[in-house]
């Protein structure tokens, strides 16, 4: 993959590579990223930052990344996505969500639950493990993709 600075924003040229195998593109990176509620009701997902997550297991998914790290283990940004069920044998990264739109039932691997609705936040560490279940949402997410045990 080679990298492209272009008018302030990070752009993916993928050389052989499909775009699904690009990490999506960074509204900013080397000045503040302002977004309003009213873009986030909707027409950011529908904006050219906004990827389809072809990874996801929360059914259709989208990303719009705001800010990325340079190493790739800091980031923040929106995401939207469709009814799920998921089994998390371990959470991949720590992550801070704040529910925009939606609702997300997190049930524990010891068999505890924690529900959350829009104007709610979570925190998740890296390793979790239990059951993800939602009928749609949409988020602010920070994660943080700490050292193995950290």
């Amino acid at each position: 993959m080679k990298q492209l600075f272009w008018g302030g924003l990070l752009l993916c040229a993928v050389m052989g590579t499909a775009w699904a195998d690009a990490p999506p593109p960074a509204m900013a990176t080397r000045k503040p990223v302002k977004v309003s509620t009213s873009e986030v009701a909707g027409s950011i997902f529908h904006s050219r930052f906004a990827f389809p997550d072809t990874a996801s297991t929360d059914g259709p998914a989208t990303e719009v990344v705001m800010l990325r790290s340079k190493d790739r283990k800091f980031e923040v940004g929106l995401y939207e996505a469709g009814p799920s069920e998921s089994d998390i044998d371990a959470y991949s990264e720590n992550e801070f969500f704040f529910i925009v739109e939606g609702a997300i039932t997190l049930t524990s691997a010891d068999g505890s639950v924690v529900a959350a609705k829009a104007g709610e936040g979570v925190a998740i560490p890296k390793g979790w493990k239990g059951h993800w279940s939602t009928k749609g949402y949409k988020k602010y997410y920070v994660t943080y993709d700490s050292p193995a045990g950290k």
